[in-house]
């Protein structure tokens, strides 16, 4: 089945916090082992919901270890926050990245939205305009740098004088994927994005999606460009009873409940999960990233894979 000229694809984001990292580790193993196209971790230095003094990976160290764990599936951060690092750092742990895997990485990159991590540890945390603008600054120096033998950049928030980036990536151009539907998220996918990712609805989705378009207009380029992705939760099961079971129990590992199917879930017996897909998928959405947080239960990853994923093939 083909969306707007794309194949569909499914992935699978760990939720790197609560967990040890012999468990992350067997569970990005299954998640490739199942299938999945991709598979992604998140950018926290805490728990993004719930306690804040439970366990929680530092991003670019478990990216790097993810390289090496997997041998198929495409691997990210669902995303980098643009406030953890500058862009000289983000450049160059892409790139290593990209060839530790052979050109398997999909660069990533957003606001920042997780307020009270950047509190806890002294760190900025401006207004979100500020933060759209280090968005467009920092895609505008990483693009360069893997690009350019050396980078001389000089914008209101970041420098870079005469700056080399070797290795560069494997890839050329490494994918970019913006997370976030906000109007500066927007701007920086029209100028940037090879994908947008969104949490949300299919009518969000398509509305999202008619605003980038509009966008991507007055940039003289073709919103066909750009692919759509969704992130949501999935919760499939044998029956209706047993996944709203299971969607309750995911929620609760992250000290929340489970929207409804359709707004920001995934939640049913496979023929319901797929019905809930297309919807998706006449919004313009191809791209599938659906979240798991630890304890990783698999057996519902399985049942997607095995049941769902073939029935829109």
């Amino acid at each position: 089945m083909e969306v707007r000229g794309r194949e569909l694809h499914f992935g699978v984001q760990l939720q790197a916090q609560r967990t040890d990292w012999a468990g992350y580790a067997r569970a990005v193993l299954a998640v490739e082992e199942l299938g999945f196209g991709s598979v992604w971790t998140f950018d926290h230095i805490l728990p993004f919901a719930g306690p804040d003094d439970d366990d929680c990976f530092e991003t670019l160290t478990t990216m790097g270890s993810m390289a090496v764990l997997t041998q198929r599936a495409r691997i990210g951060v669902l995303v980098n926050g643009v406030l953890y690092r500058d862009p000289a750092t983000l450049a160059k742990a892409a790139a290593q990245v990209d060839q530790a895997t052979g050109g398997r990485l999909d660069f990533s990159l957003g606001a920042a939205w997780a307020e009270r991590e950047f509190r806890a540890y002294g760190l900025g945390f401006p207004s979100i305009s500020e933060r759209y603008g280090r968005l467009e600054e920092a895609l505008e120096a990483v693009t360069s740098l893997w690009s350019q033998h050396r980078t001389t950049y000089h914008g209101r928030y970041y420098h870079l004088e005469d700056a080399p980036c070797a290795p560069k990536p494997v890839q050329s151009p490494l994918p970019i994927t913006i997370g976030g539907g906000g109007m500066g998220s927007l701007r920086a996918a029209a100028r940037f994005a090879h994908r947008l990712n969104l949490i949300g609805s299919p009518s969000y989705c398509a509305e999202r999606l008619g605003r980038l378009a509009a966008l991507c207009a007055e940039r003289g380029r073709d919103v066909a460009e750009v692919e759509l992705s969704v992130h949501p939760g999935l919760a499939v099961a044998a029956t209706t009873e047993a996944a709203h079971d299971l969607a309750t129990r995911l929620a609760a590992s992250n000290g929340g409940t489970p929207g409804q199917p359709g707004e920001g879930w995934l939640i049913g017996t496979p023929e319901e999960v797929v019905a809930q897909l297309h919807r998706y998928t006449e919004a313009g959405v191809s791209h599938f990233v659906f979240g798991s947080p630890p304890p990783f239960e698999l057996d519902h990853l399985a049942l997607f894979m095995r049941e769902v994923a073939p029935a829109l093939a």
